[in-house]
């Protein structure tokens, strides 16, 4: 690998993580006198007209066609399509309710989540390091439920239908932007005749509310998949799990925006709980390049 090209794919994975780190929150708190729901809907219509443009620009159509000759693959990505529009509408309600810092949680969690499940449904062994992680993300969140006597819902069901997105996302072949593609259309075939029927009635606030509101859902669309092109052009370039840990700056960007930017309350509990959840992540960290330093070894070994 081109050591420009190493750096080429830091910097747009970053961009990416970045930008779904911080610009996206504040775009979403700009609308949050809109319904969660609502939101959701036009993000995944719009999602799909700019990708469809997009794509077939660049003549890649015929791979989203390629997938209706597999059931298998029809009836993935329906799921995921609806697992996908629940974790945008969390997404979009914690903005609305000033809740970013549960968002962030979510995110954060996400990786421990995803251990589990390939424990169970696909085998993957799980190591010390990543065990260890796993017990602190957990007490964290046990520490947070009995301390606050309360369920952050919102963390866990981010956290649990990303985690379980991803799950089902490796049950097929099909490239991000083409699945992508797929369940926005899906999403969009169910969101267009209810935003239809708010914009008929007057409720909706698309095109019934001020020209910044109407346009402002229209960028949804483009919100959306900007950071998934770039993280797509990074990880071409550097391992996946470089990749993933670099995604992390995402929900520490969520936590210092909701703070400093967006001015929500950070409490002792909290706080306690995050730091927590920091140190289960360094550690995860610490795993995947251990994991990336054994691989390359092999395949000099292999080469040899």
């Amino acid at each position: 690998m081109k050591s420009s090209n190493f750096y080429k794919g830091i910097f747009y994975t970053s961009l990416a993580s970045l930008f779904w780190g911080m610009p996206q929150p504040l775009f979403f708190n700009e609308i949050k006198f809109i319904p969660a729901i609502e939101v959701a809907l036009h993000r995944g219509l719009w999602s799909f007209i700019f990708l469809l443009i997009i794509l077939v620009s660049f003549g890649k159509f015929k791979e989203f066609i390629n997938i209706f000759y597999s059931y298998k693959k029809i009836f993935i990505l329906s799921v995921t399509a609806s697992l996908i529009s629940i974790n945008w509408a969390g997404f979009i309600f914690a903005v609305s309710i000033n809740k970013v810092q549960d968002a962030s949680m979510g995110y954060f969690i996400t990786p421990m989540i995803s251990i589990i499940l390939g424990y169970f449904f696909l085998k993957e062994k799980i190591s010390m390091l990543k065990l260890t992680s796993l017990i602190l993300m957990l007490l964290s969140i046990c520490y947070l439920i009995l301390s606050l006597k309360n369920l952050p819902y919102i963390a866990i069901l981010i956290g649990t239908t990303w985690g379980i997105y991803g799950l089902l996302r490796k049950q097929i072949n099909v490239t991000p932007e083409i699945g992508l593609l797929y369940e926005s259309a899906f999403i969009a075939l169910f969101a267009s005749p209810y935003l239809f029927y708010l914009n008929a009635s007057n409720t909706g606030f698309f095109l019934n509310h001020s020209i910044t509101t109407s346009f402002f859902l229209v960028m949804t669309g483009l919100i959306t998949i900007f950071p998934l092109f770039f993280f797509n052009l990074g990880v071409k370039n550097i391992s996946l799990g470089f990749a993933g840990v670099i995604f992390y700056l995402a929900p520490s960007f969520h936590f210092i925006t909701s703070a400093f930017i967006l001015n929500e309350n950070i409490n002792v509990q909290k706080m306690l709980a995050f730091i927590v959840i920091w140190i289960a992540v360094i550690i995860f960290i610490i795993d995947v390049f251990k994991n990336e330093k054994n691989t390359n070894v092999n395949k000099i070994q292999s080469l040899n």
